[in-house]
């Protein structure tokens, strides 16, 4: 990998999982287009940050499923994702969506558990209710309290790496 390269991530979850909290939580930033509507995301917008070296565009996606239509656009081109999950809600039927969404773009991704600050959901439960193979990193988080939220880039920045030293691809700019 070249210092430099570019990255693009997008966070994906159901409707308040706490997505645009964790995007603005972990670069500092808010996001200028939330295109929020009656407290949800109704639009995407994305913000940079730079990690072990990579430039990181870091998409939050809208999570209600009138909006699932961007999804795809979203996608497109994407190095890795992250499925937040509501663990106050547990999973839902969209997370079960998204998972089959994700792994059909064939790009590491990682699961985190958000709202730990209020109630944790056990790891073995979500890999047993959507069916994740052991080698995808499921982490619990609080995205409110800014716990983990750099553990799980620097994980998922290092399984995009693998996969893309396998492929003998790099992704520079």
């Amino acid at each position: 990998m070249a210092a430099g390269s570019i990255l693009k991530v997008v966070v994906f979850g159901a409707l308040n999982a706490g997505k645009t909290t964790f995007v603005e939580k972990l670069s500092g930033q808010d996001l200028l287009l939330k295109g929020d509507f009656d407290s949800i995301t109704t639009s995407f917008d994305f913000v940079q940050i730079e990690q072990q070296g990579f430039l990181i565009h870091l998409f939050a996606s809208p999570g209600h499923r009138r909006f699932s239509f961007m999804w795809n656009t979203l996608a497109t081109g994407m190095d890795g994702a992250i499925l937040l999950i509501d663990s106050t809600v547990g999973i839902s039927p969209v997370d079960h969506e998204l998972v089959k969404f994700i792994t059909g773009y064939n790009v590491p991704y990682i699961i985190a558990a958000n709202k730990t600050d209020i109630c944790e959901i056990k790891d073995s439960q979500i890999r047993e209710e959507l069916s994740i193979p052991e080698e995808i990193p499921v982490v619990n988080t609080s995205a409110l309290e800014n716990q983990d939220l750099g553990n799980i880039m620097g994980s998922l920045i290092k399984n995009i790496e693998k996969k893309l030293n396998s492929l003998g691809k790099s992704n520079e700019t």
